[in-house]
């Protein structure tokens, strides 16, 4: 198969369109032209495509895309192939499988080469320099080392450095201090989040993270987050980030039954109910939109989320929808929510007896009646 032909095959296994070119001497043979002579199998040549690349140039026979980033390679071939041998360019072994899956772990351009015997062992090869281009990582996109991400970006609980709790998966970011971010990303401060005992997890500081409005602003694995921000977290911006630690109003008790603040976006794993509350001690610190700051009758300034059908108080069996002033502990709002919101709240549940609260509490005696609290281990 001639070379020209070769490429065209190449470029469209890629993706690649060609025009189709008429043949010119189609129409003008004689009408006794002698039929062409049997000239025997076509002589070995060798070309190679990859499947459903994300990003083809044609004209530079490339394939582009972002660390990590995996591939499947294909032969073209014109006659059948007994052997291959694929060397990818990336300092990682040969392999010799006809269709190989192959990952390429850093950014980078890489020359990949293969080499085939056919079934009449007749051997050909083909190179195509620079023909898989890796890309490095932008802010908030998945990694697994430092080296994936893009210049001042680091890989945020890495394969080397794997986070506990927060993205259980890497992410690339950088640390801040307010306006040094990049475009389109935030501030945040997620060292309020402090952890009860043991070694800070490494997403627990000031962090660069992608901006957003929605969830669909996000890369997968992360969604739209009301996050403290730089610098102290008595204010709120929104950032990309992995669902633990828990939104305000979320549970906090861990797996092994114990209440900790570090399961909070917050740093704070309010005692209410049977999972836990995050809130956030509001006496000097401001809530974030959509909840309101309480004051209870045992002296705690905690905000707190109204109840909503996206808010349910029922999946905690301690704690019920209630209105200021209506819960036995009596809380009241700071400071009255606008006209159309808030309400009612997630508090502890009136009870009469130890029965009302379930095998997960036991029912608390306070003048003028009693609230479920959790039962002690």
């Amino acid at each position: 198969m001639r070379p020209r032909v070769l490429l065209l095959l190449l470029l469209a296994s890629c993706g690649g369109r060609s025009s189709a070119v008429a043949d010119a001497g189609a129409d003008s043979a004689p009408p006794d032209t002698a039929p062409l002579a049997d000239v025997g199998p076509l002589p070995l040549a060798i070309d190679f495509t990859v499947a459903e690349c994300p990003q083809l140039d044609a004209t530079k026979v490339s394939c582009t895309g972002t660390a990590p980033f995996t591939v499947q390679f294909a032969p073209v071939a014109t006659t059948t192939i007994s052997q291959y041998r694929w060397n990818f360019g990336d300092n990682t072994a040969d392999d010799i499988s006809a269709t190989p899956l192959h990952t390429f772990d850093t950014p980078g351009s890489f020359t990949v080469t293969l080499v085939v015997v056919s079934s009449t062992g007749a051997v050909a090869s083909k190179k195509h320099t620079g023909f898989i281009i890796v890309l490095p990582d932008g802010m908030g996109a998945p990694c697994q080392t430092d080296q994936q991400c893009a210049t001042n970006l680091t890989c945020l609980c890495s394969t080397a450095s794997p986070c506990t709790t927060g993205p259980l998966s890497g992410m690339c970011t950088s640390s801040c201090q307010k306006d040094d971010c990049p475009v389109g990303s935030v501030c945040t401060n997620l060292a309020t989040a402090s952890a009860n005992a043991g070694r800070a997890e490494p997403w627990e500081t000031q962090l660069c993270l992608p901006a957003c409005e929605s969830d669909s602003d996000c890369t997968a694995g992360l969604r739209c987050r009301a996050l403290p921000a730089w610098p102290n977290g008595t204010s709120w911006v929104h950032g990309c980030f992995a669902d633990v630690p828990a939104d305000l109003g979320g549970s906090c008790l861990s797996a092994t039954g114990v209440l900790r603040n570090d399961l909070c976006v917050t740093g704070l794993c309010a005692d209410l109910g049977a999972l836990g509350l995050c809130s956030r001690d509001c006496s000097s610190a401001l809530c974030p939109a959509g909840s309101d700051c309480a004051i209870f009758g045992d002296g705690r300034e905690l905000c707190l989320v109204p109840c909503s059908s996206s808010f349910p108080c029922e999946d905690d069996p301690l704690l019920t929808c209630a209105a200021p002033a209506q819960s036995l502990l009596g809380y009241q709002l700071k400071t009255p929510p606008l006209a159309g919101q808030g309400g009612a709240y997630c508090a502890p549940k009136p009870c009469g007896s130890d029965a009302e609260c379930g095998g997960a509490g036991v029912c608390r005696e306070d003048p003028g009646g009693g609230h479920c609290v959790a039962r002690s281990n």
